[in-house]
């Protein structure tokens, strides 16, 4: 089976760190044996007067310093992700969905430049959702994804659809099969789904059916435990995860994020992909002819 890919969310090891010092968080991944970074632009509340410019720089030169590519790139964006902002960028009414439209071919400039094959996206809501305007809202929320798209498209580049807790994001298309329908209705072929474990602890019946319902546009996933911390930290069946992703043939990122870095940075970059790398190897073992008994059936 082919060996999964491990990458971390530069931006859960803080602001000064994401856009004042990156190349700690190179050194970091480089020593604990990861294979790519995730990256956040620097705009709304986030990049401490860091340009766009200076940052795509940067972040050209560490990447070839220290071998490592970039996984995706996040689109921070939305109500809850920008509150000092003085304009919100939701996918589910007009005004703020054209925003949200324009501040993400952006970041699909950025990715273009950087070689990220991935921009993620969220579900955030201008307001609750129900019965009464959940018809407009998804005419709406698909009509900004298509015109993502369509953005992205000539640039070599894919969008990553992360479903997110009704707590954080509103109640709306919690789930990867809800996110799977709306995704349909864009019509594209372009964009996929981001599967974030914290967010799917909430609102999922159980991880391996997530990953079922998913596919096939599973495309890249946070690995944040229950707790928000590493994995590992708390009790999110990761097993059962890696399972579902080796049967399916999973070839995209497994993107560790903690929030907070506990007990620490370091400890925490490198007790994730330790505990991820050892399911792993369990999981290989569990999907061979060799388990349950040692023993392979050969075939005559």
């Amino acid at each position: 089976m082919a060996k999964l890919k491990f990458s971390y969310f530069q931006l859960t090891f803080g602001q000064d760190e994401t856009y004042l010092h990156p190349e700690k968080t190179y050194k970091r991944l480089k020593q604990f044996g990861y294979d790519a970074i995730e990256i956040c632009p620097p705009k709304g509340r986030y990049g401490l007067g860091v340009s766009m410019e200076d940052y795509l720089e940067t972040h050209k030169t560490l990447k070839s310093d220290f071998g490592l590519d970039v996984s995706c790139i996040n689109e921070c964006w939305g109500e809850m992700w920008d509150p000092y902002s003085p304009n919100y960028k939701t996918l589910t009414e007009q005004g703020t969905a054209n925003l949200a439209v324009s501040e993400t071919k952006t970041s699909i400039d950025f990715a273009s430049e950087l070689g990220a094959p991935f921009v993620t996206v969220a579900v955030a809501t201008h307001d609750s959702i129900n019965s009464n305007n959940v018809r407009e809202c998804s005419e709406i929320a698909v009509n900004a994804l298509q015109r993502m798209c369509d953005y992205a498209a000539d640039k070599n580049v894919r969008l990553v659809f992360e479903a997110t807790n009704h707590l954080e994001m509103g109640k709306y298309v919690n789930t990867a099969a809800n996110h799977k329908r709306l995704i349909e209705q864009t019509g594209r072929d372009n964009i996929g789904i981001q599967l974030d474990w914290f967010h799917a602890n909430f609102e999922e019946l159980n991880p391996y059916e997530a990953i079922m319902d998913a596919q096939p546009l599973l495309w890249h996933m946070h690995f944040r435990d229950s707790n928000s911390l590493t994995p590992g930290y708390g009790t999110v069946d990761f097993k059962a995860v890696i399972r579902g992703m080796k049967k399916c043939g999973y070839e995209g990122y497994c993107t560790i994020e903690s929030a907070p870095m506990v007990p620490d940075a370091d400890t925490a970059a490198k007790d994730g992909i330790e505990y991820l790398k050892f399911l792993e190897r369990i999981a290989d073992y569990q999907l061979s002819p060799e388990y349950p008994n040692g023993y392979a059936v050969i075939d005559k």
